[in-house]
């Protein structure tokens, strides 16, 4: 039943999405029928019978025409919707419009050439006969040559083929600095992350950093600059590194890893979850790194006047901005009152910012925005097979008039 509910919610998102892909709303829909208007026309010009007459084969030409283009259509949606194109492109209603139009144009035009099937307007379809008995042989012969357009509803399933590019869609990897410090609401931060690991898909690797390991006895507090010169991760104390082949993996297990702590050394943890990176994850390849950090921005183990003072802040070591670029890296702000120094810090290098406060919902909402381009909406897929089948099914119940001569 939730399912259902959200088969039905993901079309008012997509009505929603409209206003952002406006243009293809606008242009989809006509160029689909000019599409179909010339494709019509090259296939009267290459199919031929002389014992059909031109309303049948203008009608014919018109149902081949529209389940190709609608082919095609199918083939593009599966294509895009495989390389995610849909996450950042809000096109889906546009193509949802497009496909139905397709669908649609070839049940018209079995209806109007069923009106046909009488004794006074077949001759409309078909050779006038002699006499009766050609005019009985006829029959079978126009009847197939109807039944025989229906085949062709077939073609839409050639474009579910590409489909198998989603095979091959490559690998991810979400790495996630997550403060546990008791500033923070674990169960808003948690519930959330939970319920965005169930949406991704297996071919994202998680990388999980807390803040765990802290001790109120801490060390003098660290000059940003050696933060940066550590070359080893087991040589930074605090935090923990936990690697998950998969978000259900980490969604199973994550939550376990955390506990609740004194002080913020976001810095450190950053850091030690990129020469963890580095040491784990060097030989692989990845389609598409991000890096996530959920925090208030309160750092208090590294000295506040080196980080300001560092402008270019984590992004001065050229790996670790080559590998997490500032427009992949998402801030998860959770401060109520105030924006830490690590947040300022990363908004002024570019990285995004999310304010989360401390909502589930604020917290999902960021956390989407964030994953978009990660996610792949499974019911667009369902939307597009249910157009084909309900459309086809639809068609294949048109069937000819009986005839009495």
């Amino acid at each position: 039943m939730d399912s259902i509910i959200q088969f039905f919610q993901n079309f008012g998102q997509y009505c929603l999405n409209a206003k952002d892909s406006l243009g293809y709303c606008l242009l989809m829909p006509p160029a689909t029928l000019a599409a179909i208007w010339l494709l019509t026309f090259v296939i009267l010009k290459i199919i031929n019978r002389e014992n059909l007459k031109t309303v049948f084969q203008i009608h014919r030409s018109v149902i081949i025409g529209s389940l190709i283009v609608a082919t095609i259509l199918v083939a593009i949606i599966c294509y895009y919707w495989s390389k995610n194109t849909f996450a950042e492109n809000k096109a889906e209603l546009a193509f949802i419009i497009s496909l139905t139009t397709a669908f649609f144009v070839p049940i018209v035009s079995l209806l109007l050439l069923r009106n046909h099937w009488s004794k006074h307007k077949v001759n409309n379809i078909v050779n006038q006969p002699i006499s009766a008995e050609q005019a009985r042989n006829n029959i079978p012969v126009i009847n197939k040559a109807f039944n025989k357009n229906k085949l062709f509803y077939l073609l839409p399933l050639i474009g579910f083929l590409f489909l198998l590019f989603s095979l091959n869609s490559g690998k991810n990897l979400i790495s996630i600095v997550f403060d546990n410090s008791v500033s923070m609401d674990l169960n808003a931060a948690t519930n959330a992350l939970t319920k965005t690991f169930d949406k991704l898909n297996d071919n994202n690797e998680i990388i999980f950093t807390n803040l765990n390991n802290v001790v109120s006895d801490k060390e003098d507090t660290k000059i940003f600059k050696d933060i940066l010169a550590i070359k080893q991760s087991k040589k930074i104390k605090i935090g923990a590194n936990y690697a998950y082949n998969t978000p259900k993996e980490a969604g199973l297990n994550f939550q376990s890893t955390i506990l609740e702590g004194e002080g913020s050394p976001i810095c450190e943890a950053i850091w030690k979850m990129w020469l963890f990176t580095k040491e784990t994850k060097a030989n692989n390849e990845y389609k598409n790194k991000l890096l996530i950090v959920i925090t208030d921005g309160d750092e208090n183990y590294a000295d506040i006047n080196s980080l300001q003072q560092n402008t270019k802040f984590f992004y001065e070591d050229a790996e670790f901005a080559e590998y997490y670029a500032p427009e992949n890296t998402y801030i998860v702000d959770y401060s109520q009152n105030s924006t830490g120094i690590v947040i300022k810090k990363f908004d002024e290098n570019g990285a995004i910012i999310y304010p989360a406060v401390t909502s589930v919902d604020d917290y999902l909402s960021a956390l989407d925005d964030a994953l978009l381009s990660f996610q792949n909406n499974i019911y667009l897929i369902a939307w597009t097979i249910a157009i084909c089948v309900i459309f086809t099914l639809i068609g294949l119940c048109i069937t000819p008039k009986k005839i009495t001569i």
